[in-house]
């Protein structure tokens, strides 16, 4: 009897606690400001920084680093088990930051999923390119 009621109970149970974690991406791109740099530099820089193993191997972000034939630009999504940004991946963006700074300066931009990272890691605001939208002609507030 007691069997009967381990095994769903045991199920329910495992999968209480792997309901918090998830598996979440953040899509980057880096972009060369400096035409003399090229992609493959770029895409050099980016692989060697995403292969240095962490100190935890479980908590590791993984990404495949590729260049985008269109743009030219380095394309890479950075994975992991988590909720929000995970650690892993808020280690592997610092080390990916230094890293293209050490090597091209400020002559290489980073974003993340279509926000521009800056050097400290913090997202640039965005400048509203939309103005809003004018009231309508004698629409007044009262009668």
């Amino acid at each position: 009897m007691s069997s009967r009621i381990f095994l769903p109970l045991a199920a329910v149970l495992l999968a209480a606690g792997c309901g918090e974690q998830y598996v979440v991406g953040y899509d980057y791109r880096v972009a060369s400001r400096d035409p003399q740099i090229t992609s493959e530099q770029i895409l050099r820089v980016v692989t060697r920084s995403l292969d240095r193993p962490e100190a935890s191997a479980s908590t590791t972000a993984t990404a495949w680093a590729k260049v985008d034939e269109k743009t030219g630009e380095v394309t890479f999504t950075l994975g992991a088990f988590g909720v929000g940004k995970t650690t892993s991946i808020r280690n592997a963006e610092a080390r990916l930051l230094r890293d293209l700074r050490y090597g091209f300066g400020d002559r290489v931009e980073l974003f993340c999923n279509g926000e521009r990272l800056r050097a400290d890691g913090t997202v640039e605001p965005r400048a509203s390119s939309a103005a809003p939208p004018p009231a309508p002609e004698g629409a007044g507030l009262g009668p």
